[in-house]
């Protein structure tokens, strides 16, 4: 068999070895034209990477009006319970408005958030929802939604015992509905106020807050208000050892609940009446 290495020749002479080599082995010609074929192949320039193409720019998956129909539809849900689907239907719409810098609805979404949280008992993811939705309102300069997400912010943080934050933001209420001329946020902001007093052991200030939030609340056309502000008075009254006083409250607050077809409130109030009179009666007198 012809051996394949090349003897020690010349360049010219190894051309020739190669051509001999060839015709004698059918092989070594196969492997030699593959060789060059692959030395050609990685001497070709490469075709140009294609760019690219152009993302289109994104777009909004609802409109504005879609939006504001999703936020309908999660409140009707929030009221027969449905939370989870109110909550699908409210997430994607804060992802758009956040997007398109909707800010109406953004705070509005936020503020459906808020709610569901509340009703799932979440301070603190209520508190935060809010207080985005407060942030939308104030970029908006819109004072309603404002002075509505404050006082739910209140709330929140006076639920997740945040007592000194919640004061602070209760008196920012106060603060923008003196300025609107609001009565009926300004008795709301009140009642937020003393019940920070309260919660806190300051009983005497909560006295005066809850007597300056009724006041208020007398000048609107809420009952409802001056029923439930009339219920956190009686407590701080009885809590005070006010008997006399707190029964006095306790007992107004039933008749408005009676009217207002508010079983919940009259139970309350009669139960706390009751509670009052047999204390009055071991006592052997009024204080």
């Amino acid at each position: 068999m012809t051996s394949r290495t090349a003897p020690g020749l010349g360049i010219p002479g190894w051309l020739l070895w190669t051509a001999d080599q060839l015709r004698a082995d059918p092989l070594m010609r196969y492997l030699l034209v593959a060789t060059c074929l692959i030395g050609v192949a990685g001497c070709m320039p490469l075709n140009p990477r294609a760019a690219a193409p152009a993302m289109p720019e994104a777009q909004s998956s609802i409109t504005r009006e879609q939006a504001a129909a999703e936020l309908v539809t999660a409140r009707a849900l929030i009221v027969t319970y449905d939370y989870a689907k109110a909550r699908g239907h409210v997430t994607p719409v804060i992802a758009d408005a956040e997007r398109w810098g909707w800010l109406d609805v953004e705070s509005d979404a936020h503020f459906l958030l808020g709610e569901l949280f509340d009703r799932e008992r979440k301070s603190r993811e209520a508190a935060d929802a809010y207080a985005r939705a407060y942030d939308a309102s104030r970029r908006l300069n819109d004072r309603v939604r404002g002075l509505r997400t404050l006082n739910a912010l209140t709330n929140a943080l006076l639920d997740r015992g945040a007592l000194d934050k919640a004061r602070e933001t209760a008196a920012e209420a106060y603060r923008l509905a003196l300025r609107d001329n609001d009565v009926a946020a300004q008795a709301t902001a009140q009642n937020n106020l003393a019940e920070a007093d309260r919660l806190a052991g300051r009983l005497a200030a909560a006295r005066e807050g809850y007597e300056r939030a009724l006041s208020l609340a007398r000048q609107t056309d809420s009952r409802a208000a001056v029923a439930s502000i009339l219920l956190n008075l009686g407590v701080t009254e009885r809590r005070a050892g006010r008997l006399a006083k707190a029964r006095a409250r306790f007992a107004e607050a039933r008749e408005l609940a009676r009217g207002l077809d508010d079983a919940r409130g009259g139970a309350y109030a009669e139960w706390n009446l009751e509670q009052i009179d047999a204390e009055i009666q071991k006592q052997g007198g009024t204080r």
